[in-house]
């Protein structure tokens, strides 16, 4: 006969396998600097970030820039046509390389001069000739692990980490199975919205749907938010197909002729949230970006099979820009309050196991593979 693990005590309540019998995590764990600090090197630094998309760097020393949380990268084409991923920082004294996007045929530290190849291999440096003592080893560019799916791209600081594809292969066919046009989305738009609550407390609220009858009057309109979620077996990732959607509603209007695709609501560990709205070919590509104990940075990649969106589509974007997130928003910070309240260390979960689609247990599994991530030290 199999048991349940026992609980997991922490420095509250109990944190236990099951979610009907757990406490959540305590509320220091999300405002904690110790915490925060914590969370670097356990979680991300070991897990998949996307950064952007093959449509971005279609030519040879095309390059965009991000960051996995503090850390600086760069994607670039080299001249061989392949794409790399270094972190972006020169070998010399440790001055970024490049900014923003754009292309070049060589990466010149703006600091002293040193040059890298598109390769990321040491090229030069001012003044060589005459220096005493020159080694030039390993002043290459550090690379970093870089993987692609349907054009997204991700990178992963671990370089003993599992494969992307291995660990989210399951969702990744069902984006692409829902997802008509899917092979030709390019990004048509970033957009950028800073949130005064951790990042967990964001993930956390948008891995219920307890909460949509009560604030989401017009995503209610939108969709019958029925369907099956599945998670993977090792948690990395959720879907959520939501297959009845309505034309006449209070989000974005949709004629019959422009709806290509159902809705499809997914989360790849840990910041992911890729969201397919009914309409057309679409993809939206949610991030939840730390940026502090108290602070996250929500960042939006909205992909069309155009650069340039349809009306239906334009509507679609205009809706989450003003409506959605500004009610996610709103709720997120009023928690992020209430964590530092005397009156509240931790909570419970709701669990309806029929009817999931309102029930709080993804949040549970997000939150017990945050204390995986971390221990309970």
């Amino acid at each position: 006969m199999n048991h349940p693990d026992p609980p997991r005590h922490l420095d509250g309540g109990s944190f236990a396998e099951r979610a009907e019998d757990s406490c959540t995590l305590p509320a220091s764990w999300y405002y904690e600097p110790e915490i925060w600090r914590r969370e670097h090197k356990a979680i991300f630094y070991r897990s998949w970030w996307y950064l952007g998309h093959v449509s971005d760097v279609p030519d040879r020393g095309d390059f965009i820039t991000g960051e996995v949380a503090d850390q600086g990268i760069v994607i670039m084409r080299g001249q061989d046509d392949a794409l790399r991923a270094f972190h972006n920082v020169c070998s010399h004294r440790a001055h970024p390389l490049l900014q923003g996007s754009g292309n070049a045929r060589l990466i010149t530290c703006p600091y002293h001069q040193w040059c890298y190849g598109t390769d990321g291999r040491f090229r030069q440096a001012r003044g060589r000739e005459t220096l005493e003592g020159w080694i030039p080893k390993n002043a290459d560019l550090k690379e970093v692990r870089l993987e692609s799916y349907g054009g997204f791209l991700f990178v992963n600081l671990d370089a003993e980490a599992t494969p992307l594809i291995e660990q989210a292969s399951k969702f990744l066919a069902d984006m692409k199975e829902a997802c008509p046009g899917f092979d030709d989305l390019v990004r048509a738009e970033r957009w950028e919205i800073d949130i005064a609550a951790n990042w967990k407390t964001v993930i956390d609220n948008n891995h219920e749907c307890y909460h949509c009858d009560a604030n989401y009057k017009t995503l209610m309109d939108l969709v019958e938010y029925e369907g099956k979620a599945v998670w993977s077996d090792d948690g990395i990732t959720f879907s959520h197909k939501v297959e009845k959607r309505k034309l006449d509603n209070s989000a974005y209007a949709m004629r019959p002729q422009e709806v290509e695709q159902d809705a499809l609501f997914g989360y790849i560990w840990p910041i992911h949230i890729p969201l397919m709205f009914p309409g057309s070919s679409s993809l939206a590509m949610f991030q939840v970006l730390p940026t502090g104990p108290e602070t996250a940075r929500e960042r939006w990649d909205f992909y069309f099979t155009s650069r340039v969106p349809s009306d239906q589509e334009r509507r679609f974007v205009d809706y989450i820009k003003n409506v959605l997130v500004n009610e996610d928003v709103g709720l997120c910070e009023g928690v992020q309050k209430g964590l530092h309240s005397l009156g509240y260390q931790q909570g419970r979960f709701v669990i309806d196991r029929e009817h999931p689609e309102f029930s709080e247990h993804h949040v549970h599994f997000f939150q017990k593979m945050v204390l995986d991530g971390l221990g309970p030290g």
